[in-house]
C-alpha cells in the first residue's frame, strides 16, 4: 500500500534550516500502531497524518519516533503548509487533535505564507527542585534564573521549562537525558531551557531535549514555545506579548518562532505561533 508523504521544514524559509516534518496528507486509513510504527521509521522528531474530521477541517495526529503528543507545533506549520498548497484549507482553518480543536490561519508575509495556530490556555503544573534539573542539564544551579523557578507547562502538550540566567549556559547545556526521564511517571513528555536575550534581535533563545529513543535535540520546538512565552510572560520576563524565539542554532538548523501571548500576565486565555515552512521533498512509503 504505497503513502504518499511530503518532507517540510517549519520555522524557516531555507530548506534544511528549522525542524523537519513527513507529512501523510491521507492516512486515514491507518491504524495508530502503524502510525508509530512509520514515525520511528521516519526517526523525526515528529511526523504527522491527516485523516478526515466531522468537527473541523482536519483530523491531525502527530507521533514522534517512541510516542504519540496531543500536540504539537512544527507539525502544525507543516501540515499546514501542505494542506493549504493543496488547497485543501482556506486562509482559516481548524484541525482537530488529541489536546482539542486548534486554530490555524495562513497569512501572506512578504514573497511567502507564515503559519499560525493558537495553542490553549497555559496550565502550570508545578515546580521543580532547581539542583536536580541543573544536574541533569550539566549545569550549576547559579546558571538557572532564580524567579520563575523550573517548571512544568502546558499549553495543550506538558513540557518542564527551565528559564536560564546567561545564554551561555544555554550552550553549555549538555543533558543527561537517561537522568531526565528515569521516572516514567513523569508529568512532563521533554525539557525545554530558554534565556531571555537582550539587544535587537529575538527576545528569547531555546534549546529542546527529548527523552531516549527520540530524537536528542529537536531543532526548532513551536508547543514548547508557546508554553515557554506563557511562562516568560506571566513571570514579568518579557513586558511586551509579541516577540520572536530563536532555536535550532545548536543543531546547525536555526529557525525563528513568532509568538503573540495572548491576554494579560495575571489572565493569558492563549499563545499564537507561528512560522514560515519549507517543501523538501515528496515521496511514497512502500507498504506490503
Amino acid at each position: 500500500m504505497p503513502l504518499e508523504f511530503v518532507l517540510v521544514d517549519a520555522f524557516t524559509r531555507d530548506a534544511f534550516a528549522g525542524n523537519p516534518c513527513a507529512v501523510f496528507p491521507d492516512a486515514g486509513d491507518l491504524d495508530a500502531r502503524t502510525m508509530q510504527r512509520i514515525a520511528n521509521e521516519m526517526n523525526l522528531s515528529e511526523t504527522a497524518f491527516v485523516v478526515a474530521s466531522e468537527r473541523a477541517h482536519a483530523s491531525v495526529r502527530y507521533f514522534t519516533p517512541i510516542e504519540e503528543m496531543p500536540l504539537a507545533g512544527h507539525p502544525t506549520i507543516a501540515t499546514a503548509h501542505v494542506l493549504h498548497g493543496r488547497g485543501r484549507i482556506g486562509a482559516q482553518a481548524t484541525f482537530e487533535m488529541p489536546a482539542g480543536t486548534v486554530p490555524v490561519v495562513c497569512d501572506r508575509d512578504g514573497d511567502g505564507l507564515r503559519y499560525t495556530m493558537t495553542q490553549p490556555a497555559p496550565r502550570f503544573l508545578g515546580a521543580v527542585e532547581p539542583e536536580w534539573i541543573a544536574r541533569g542539564l550539566g549545569l550549576a544551579v547559579a546558571d538557572l534564573l532564580d524567579a520563575p523557578p523550573p517548571q512544568t507547562v502546558s499549553t495543550g502538550s506538558p513540557m518542564l521549562m527551565v528559564p536560564l540566567a546567561a545564554e551561555g549556559a544555554l550552550d553549555r547545556c549538555a543533558p543527561d537525558r537517561a537522568a531526565l526521564f528515569a521516572d516514567t511517571a513523569r508529568a512532563f513528555l521533554s525539557v525545554h531551557a530558554f534565556v531571555r536575550l537582550r539587544g535587537a534581535g529575538p527576545a528569547f533563545a531555546a534549546r529542546h531535549f527529548s527523552p531516549p529513543g527520540d530524537v536528542p535535540e529537536d531543532p526548532v520546538t513551536g508547543s514548547a514555545c508557546g508554553a515557554m512565552s506563557a511562562l516568560a510572560f506571566a513571570a514579568g520576563l518579557i513586558a511586551e506579548p509579541i516577540f520572536t524565539v530563536s532555536q535550532g542554532r545548536h543543531v546547525g538548523r536555526p529557525g525563528t518562532v513568532f509568538v503573540e501571548v495572548l491576554g494579560r500576565p495575571d489572565a493569558i486565555a492563549g499563545v499564537r505561533i507561528g512560522g514560515h515552512a519549507v517543501t523538501v521533498a515528496t515521496g511514497r512509503l512502500e507498504i506490503t
